[in-house]
């Protein structure tokens, strides 16, 4: 572990600010959408380009030949031009082209920091390493979201991106000095693996609890301010509301989850957002109800994802980039047709439509995992 601490450290800051820039979108989408001068059905679109983009990850690992520090150069070059073009323009074509890039970075940032990581440390403790890296996704909430809210407030939409891009282009000068060379995945430049049975079928398993959770996330900041009539600074208020239920679900990951079994620790991560988003359909019209009920989805969505990623890492282990690429398509693709969906549903039948649907697809995923899916030892 002594030998991660500096490399561990610069990941995680790194991926703060990145995943402040991914996160920051959601509770303050109408306000972009108003500076854009567009719907909240075309900001909508953005959304789901940028998640869209995702799925372009495996050719951005084949191109970087298994080297994941040049796989975060490339990731963080992306993200840093996405988030200038997207303040620089102001306007919806402008944003659309930096959202894309965006896209493109973010989770090629995350496979090149999982792979990196977990090629240094064993199966049996993996869990605990990247959920250290993963305690920056609730970190987009609890700290960027806030500061987010207060630079819009006070000098427009475009500020946060400004300060994102500023902060990433730093992180790519800095990679190349703190990340040794990395090493190269066997057959670099072999056609991709053959997938067995449990790696096939824990694809779908993102795939579904990742649309699940983008059905009811990508309307929350929109439920908020209509239904209840949140501000802007509200907004950011719930948004770290959210992230701490988001960190203890980490945190809990993190304690227990190489103790439990990392396929275990899912499956309750999956019946805690079912509750979830059951709650939510039930309690939604009180603000109290609904609030305490996305609290509960929040924290059985990171338990799932934080355990599922380090449970991926073994799956394909000659392969490691090239699997957790696919996974990163699985979800892009899961976040591109949620965020597509999210809305007219919402707007159709209201946030109990959509936390319905979503409970739905969990309870599936529920299914495959325990019936299809075996733990590999590592």
């Amino acid at each position: 572990m002594r030998r991660l601490a500096a490399p561990l450290s610069f990941l995680a800051a790194t991926r703060l600010v990145l995943n402040t820039g991914h996160r920051l979108v959601y509770p303050f989408l109408p306000a972009i959408s108003r500076g854009l001068g567009v719907s909240l059905g075309q900001a909508g679109v953005l959304v789901s380009a940028r998640n869209l983009a995702g799925a372009a990850t495996p050719a951005i690992v084949a191109a970087s030949r298994g080297n994941t520090r040049t796989l975060v150069g490339f990731a963080l070059t992306f993200f840093a031009l996405g988030a200038a073009i997207t303040a620089a323009t102001g306007a919806f074509w402008g944003a659309l082209a930096g959202f894309v890039l965006m896209g493109l970075g973010k989770p090629a940032f995350d496979v090149g920091a999982l792979t990196y990581l977990a090629d240094r440390t064993p199966y049996s403790r993996r869990a605990r390493v990247l959920s250290i890296l993963e305690l920056t996704w609730a970190g987009g909430l609890l700290i960027g979201a806030p500061a987010a809210g207060w630079l819009i407030d006070r000098s427009g939409w475009e500020a946060p991106f400004w300060v994102i891009s500023a902060l990433t282009g730093l992180g790519l000068v800095l990679t190349f000095r703190l990340l040794e060379g990395s090493r190269v995945e066997q057959d670099p430049d072999s056609s991709a693996p053959r997938l067995g049975g449990s790696a096939r079928a824990l694809l779908v398993v993102f795939l579904l609890f990742t649309t699940a959770a983008e059905l009811v996330f990508v309307v929350l900041g929109s439920w908020l301010e209509l239904e209840f009539g949140l501000s802007i600074i509200e907004l950011g208020v719930f948004a770290a509301l959210v992230g701490f239920a988001e960190l203890t679900g980490e945190s809990l990951t993190l304690i227990f989850a190489d103790r439990i079994g990392k396929r275990n620790a899912v499956m309750i991560g999956i019946v805690l957002a079912i509750s979830g988003f059951l709650a939510i359909g039930m309690f939604g019209e009180s603000l109290t109800g609904g609030v305490l009920a996305a609290a509960l989805t929040f924290l059985g969505f990171e338990i799932t994802v934080v355990s599922a990623l380090p449970f991926a890492t073994e799956m394909q282990p000659g392969h490691r980039s090239r699997y957790l690429g696919l996974i990163q398509v699985a979800m892009a693709s899961a976040r591109a047709l949620g965020a597509v969906a999210g809305n007219p549903i919402f707007d159709a039948f209201g946030i109990a439509a959509n936390a319905g649907l979503a409970a739905a697809l969990n309870l599936v995923a529920l299914a495959i995992l325990y019936r299809l899916i075996q733990e590999h030892a590592g």
